[in-house]
């Protein structure tokens, strides 16, 4: 969608590039997930699902992440609004990283 759709008004190319970023990091971690799943190691089936969940649920942490930006500054510009987003998709990712490491 990022390559084929018109740009919402505030994305600039930044936001695109992490778009397409997360977007084939989540395809990649769907494959290798189906990978590990044909090959019956549940493991990191498991771990690359957790992945891929975190990235796909993004959006709802961009919300957590732009919330506290508006109520503070206002309206994010163009690059502030790429780092908030790219912000939502981290934090995910770091969240989904514990689970899969803790003991």
């Amino acid at each position: 969608m990022t390559v084929f759709y018109p740009r919402p008004a505030g994305d600039g190319d930044l936001v695109a590039a992490f778009r397409l970023v997360f977007g084939t990091a989540m395809a990649v971690s769907l494959v290798l997930g189906f990978a590990a799943i044909r090959r019956r190691d549940f493991h990191r089936h498991r771990a690359w699902m957790i992945r891929s969940y975190a990235i796909a649920m993004g959006a709802g942490t961009q919300a957590f992440t732009h919330l506290p930006w508006m109520i503070l500054v206002g309206t994010p510009g163009e690059t502030a609004r790429a780092m908030l987003m790219a912000a939502g998709w981290l934090i995910n990712l770091a969240v989904a990283e514990w689970i899969i490491r803790r003991p």
